[in-house]
């Protein structure tokens, strides 16, 4: 695992956000967007199945993942190893019921119900600021 902080390589090809949400009618309406928008999309149902993506080394720029999710890990806590093994690697944790304290600990923290087209205009801008 990487332990350098991240940077995107240059590339001509689409940049990928990995989408972590247990409720797949939200992931897929999410995943839609983003991909309106040109990017790709990597699905996870699960923190643990999104950890499985980011380890197998799969070019990922961006990480939105739900906080609550079945398995062994949360979204806080898939938040916390991203930080530990892909330090820079943005990731937007979203919730309907975080505890504020936790709320505030995270890089960038989405209240749900969110407003779909917000969250992508989010996440395209924080990708277009890592562009070289």
């Amino acid at each position: 695992m990487a332990s350098a902080a991240y940077r995107p390589e240059p590339s001509d090809a689409p940049r990928t956000v990995l989408v972590a949400e247990d409720d797949a009618f939200l992931r897929l309406m999410i995943a839609d967007a983003l991909r309106d928008e040109g990017l790709c999309v990597i699905e996870a149902a699960s923190a643990d199945e999104a950890f499985t993506v980011l380890s197998a080394g799969m070019d990922v720029h961006a990480v939105l993942t739900d906080v609550r999710m079945p398995g062994s890990m949360d979204g806080v806590e898939l938040t916390r190893r991203v930080g530990v093994h892909w330090p820079g690697l943005p990731v937007f944790v979203t919730s309907g019921d975080l505890d504020p304290a936790v709320a505030r600990e995270m890089p960038v923290f989405i209240a749900k119900p969110y407003d779909l087209n917000a969250v992508v205009v989010l996440i395209l801008d924080r990708l277009n600021k890592e562009v070289p």
